[in-house]
C-alpha cells in the first residue's frame, strides 16, 4: 500500500515510520523533511497550506497523519498553543480533505488519551465517555477527532483515530519503571496498531484506546482487539523473563 505519513519526521514518525516501511511503501511529508527517518523517501508539507498537502496525497492509497504543534514552551500562548490547533483541526482539515478529493479511502490519526482530563479515572467507561480536556493541547486533539468524524461524513472515508497511550521506544519501554507503567505503550506495538488500523475495512469513523495495558488493569484492551484484532504484545513479565 502506498501510504503518506504526515509529520513523520518528528518524534512519533521515527518510532513509526521503520516498522511501517517493511510492508508498505511510505513517503513522510513533513515540514522538516531533512530529519525524516533514514532511508525514507520525503517531501516537504506545510499542512496549513492547502495546495502543498493536495499535491503531496495524489498517487497515495492512504494517509496517516502524525503531524504536532511544537514542542518548545509546553503550555504557553506565546505560539505554542496557536500552533496545536493549526496542526490538530486546521491542518488535519485540509489533509483529510485533500485525500477525500484525491479519492483515498482510507486515514488514520495519531489521537491522544490527552482528550481526557484524568482519563484513569473513568476506567473501563473511558469509551463512553466524550472528551472533556480543556488544555490546548487536549482541546486541539479532541476537536482533531471531530474533524475525523466530519471528513468520514464528507467523503465516505475509512477514518481511524488511535488514542494513543504514552508511547516509546522499545528500549525507553523497557527500561520505564515509573508510575502506572502498565500502560505505557512501546513502539512495535504502536506501529503495529497503525498497521492494523491501515488493513481495517471501514468507510465509518472509528477511535480506539492504545495502550499496553494488555491485563486491562486500568483501560479495557477489548474494543481494540474486537475491532482491529490488536493487543499490546510487550509484556513486563517476557522482559523480566529475558525472553524478549
Amino acid at each position: 500500500m502506498r501510504v503518506l505519513v504526515v509529520g513523520g519526521a518528528g518524534k512519533l514518525g521515527h518510532l513509526l515510520v521503520p516498522h511501517l516501511q517493511r510492508a508498505h511503501d511510505v513517503t513522510v511529508a513533513d515540514l522538516n523533511p531533512s530529519a525524516a527517518p533514514e532511508a525514507a523517501r520525503a517531501v516537504g508539507v506545510d499542512v496549513t497550506r492547502f495546495t502543498e498537502i493536495e499535491k503531496a496525497v495524489r498517487g497515495h492509497d492512504a494517509v496517516i497523519y502524525l503531524a504536532m504543534g511544537r514542542y518548545a514552551d509546553w503550555g504557553a500562548t506565546n505560539g505554542w498553543a496557536e500552533s496545536h490547533f493549526d496542526v490538530n483541526v486546521k491542518g488535519l482539515y485540509l489533509t483529510l480533505r485533500a485525500a477525500g478529493e484525491a479519492g483515498l479511502t482510507k486515514a488514520v490519526y495519531a489521537g491522544s488519551l490527552s482528550v481526557f482530563t484524568g482519563f484513569l479515572e473513568f476506567g473501563y467507561d473511558l469509551d463512553e465517555r466524550e472528551p472533556n480536556a480543556v488544555d490546548a493541547y487536549g482541546l486541539s486533539k479532541a476537536l482533531g477527532e471531530r474533524v475525523c468524524d466530519a471528513a468520514s461524513w464528507e467523503h465516505g472515508m475509512g477514518v481511524v483515530a488511535l488514542r494513543l497511550c504514552m508511547p516509546m521506544s522499545d528500549d525507553e519501554w523497557r527500561a520505564y519503571d515509573g508510575e502506572h507503567r502498565e500502560i505505557m505503550t512501546a513502539a512495535s506495538d504502536v506501529a503495529a496498531a497503525f498497521a492494523a488500523a491501515l488493513d481495517r475495512e471501514t468507510r465509518a469513523y472509528e477511535r480506539y484506546t492504545i495502550s499496553g495495558d494488555w491485563e486491562g488493569r486500568y483501560l479495557d484492551p477489548r474494543p481494540a482487539l474486537n475491532g482491529l484484532g490488536w493487543i499490546a504484545q510487550m509484556r513486563r513479565e517476557s522482559v523480566e523473563g529475558g525472553n524478549r
